[in-house]
């Protein structure tokens, strides 16, 4: 394709940014990586470790303010492709800003997954149960802004408060 801008949320910034470099690297791309602003460290030292490997001019950083920054990003006519990952509002206007040039756009977004408990679940083995219950308090994990994050539970009444004793453990 050519550079790729890259886009890439503060909640987890290497392992997004491991996920976004890789294939675009390997497919023979430029990258422009533009890091949360709330977590420029973590690429700045990512960088230190992994940029003497890659020829120079090959893996770009941008740092700043996503207003500025990924907006200049999701613009620019030398960007053939542009990867986003983050809030659903954030990634609709990229798409847009992208559109105006008509720049190919991959958004990965904020979801919606609920967790749903039917009673047949109490009568399993007790491990089985306590990774049920597992998966609900996931909800949390990581001040629950993790896009597989349970957004909500729906328990069968009929074992409401079995299950929920499970889940307080």
């Amino acid at each position: 394709l050519g550079v790729v801008g890259q886009i890439i949320p503060w909640n987890f910034p290497i392992l997004m940014a491991a996920w976004k470099l890789a294939p675009a690297l390997a497919a023979g791309n430029c990258v422009v990586l533009k890091p949360a602003e709330q977590t420029p460290l973590g690429i700045t030292v990512l960088l230190e470790v992994i940029g003497d490997l890659l020829p120079p001019g090959v893996l770009n950083v941008v740092q700043g303010y996503g207003r500025e920054a990924g907006e200049a990003l999701a613009t620019s006519k030398r960007i053939a492709k542009i990867a986003f990952t983050g809030s659903t509002p954030v990634g609709s206007h990229i798409m847009k800003c992208a559109a105006e040039n008509i720049i190919p756009s991959t958004v990965e977004l904020g979801g919606k997954s609920p967790n749903v408990y039917f009673e047949d679940i109490m009568q399993a083995e007790p491990s089985f149960i306590e990774k049920a219950a597992e998966g609900m308090v996931l909800a949390f994990f990581n001040q629950g802004e993790v896009c597989t994050c349970p957004s909500r539970a729906l328990v069968q009444e009929s074992i409401y408060p079995q299950f929920m004793e499970v889940v307080m453990k």
